[in-house]
């Protein structure tokens, strides 16, 4: 499980976020079946190794991602363009043989955000090249260890088009324009659905009393406070941590630049998920919460992290003097200024 979100400020500035619920450890908790997760840059003009393909960058590129490999879950490139994986299960995939007999490109899904980021410039771009590729059905390998995850893709630029790429076409792609909030299955056409089962919610309170016939005249619970999105959806299944997401980020007073980050993280504060709420049975104790959240400042070219292992903040910057793939640990700790 999985939520994105993408915000703008007053002036036109972008930021995108999303948070990565799993149910395997990414910095050293519930290490059996951890994947060591980073701070990734790879630099353009870069070689950039690939089980299936390696690649040439073009732009450098920094996200969350896979130490000692190139893969990202999310990331940002030096023209401003982000994106991320989240999962779904609808995913296909087709053999390398089969790809190629159709004229389309193979990669790796697992590759896929760290192939567009450092191959594109603009969504633009992604529009009109997206049709080339199909998603083909090797395994990347951590180690001895096969590793697919069924997924689909988000891209969003400085501009602020933002599009969802998912393959289900033999692991060639189906692309939806964006309407600024992504989460899992199903397919992206059913949320942007069922999202307007919620028309009519609203953002105000009830003020007024209502008559509802002659006899009865019905009176709001303490003058209406708290009735902004009343019947908002509250649990953590993917659609209504769409809806959520979607009637949340949509409702924000409007912003300035300088607190597009923080008016991010307080939306992603009502999908990040706790430890414990999620098991896949009475018997397992492994369970699947907001392992990060992490939000990209399309402008400043500047990413934030929290792990769901501790309160503090990591934020780096993309560094366009790097000449070789560089890997950074993210503060897990409960570090805070301290007021005496």
């Amino acid at each position: 499980m999985c939520t994105g979100i993408s915000i703008t400020s007053k002036e036109g500035n972008v930021f995108f976020g999303r948070t990565m619920d799993l149910a395997m450890g990414m910095f050293g908790e519930d290490s059996d079946s951890a994947i060591p997760t980073v701070i990734l840059t790879l630099p353009k003009n870069h070689l950039l190794d690939s089980q299936l393909s390696p690649w040439q960058s073009k732009y450098t590129t920094m996200g969350m991602g896979v130490k000692d490999t190139t893969i990202l879950y999310d990331g940002i490139n030096d023209q401003g363009l982000s994106g991320d994986t989240q999962v779904l299960m609808e995913t296909t995939r087709d053999s390398k043989e089969n790809i190629q007999s159709r004229g389309l490109i193979p990669l790796l899904g697992e590759e896929f955000v760290t192939y567009i980021l450092s191959q594109y410039a603009s969504v633009q771009e992604i529009k009109a090249n997206y049709k080339k590729f199909s998603l083909v059905d090797t395994p990347f390998m951590m180690g001895d260890v096969p590793m697919q995850f069924p997924l689909h893709y988000t891209f969003i630029d400085p501009t602020g088009e933002q599009i969802v790429l998912e393959p289900t076409d033999n692991g060639a792609f189906v692309l939806y324009d964006g309407i600024g909030v992504v989460t899992n299955s199903p397919e992206y056409s059913y949320h942007t659905t069922n999202i307007r089962n919620y028309i009519s919610l609203s953002n105000y309170d009830p003020t007024k009393q209502k008559q509802i016939n002659e006899k009865y005249t019905m009176q709001p619970i303490e003058m209406g406070t708290g009735y902004g999105m009343f019947g908002l959806p509250g649990d953590y299944t993917s659609p209504s941590r769409f809806v959520r997401a979607f009637l949340l980020s949509n409702a924000l007073d409007s912003f300035e630049g300088k607190d597009g980050i923080n008016q991010l993280y307080s939306v992603f504060r009502a999908v990040i998920i706790p430890r414990g709420l999620e098991h896949a049975s009475a018997t397992s104790d492994m369970t699947d919460y907001s392992r990060y959240w992490v939000g990209y400042d399309l402008t400043n070219q500047t990413m934030y992290v929290q792990t769901g292992e501790g309160i503090a903040f990591t934020a780096k910057k993309i560094d366009l003097s790097l000449s070789e793939i560089n890997y950074e640990n993210v503060n897990t700790t409960n570090s805070v200024t301290t007021v005496l």
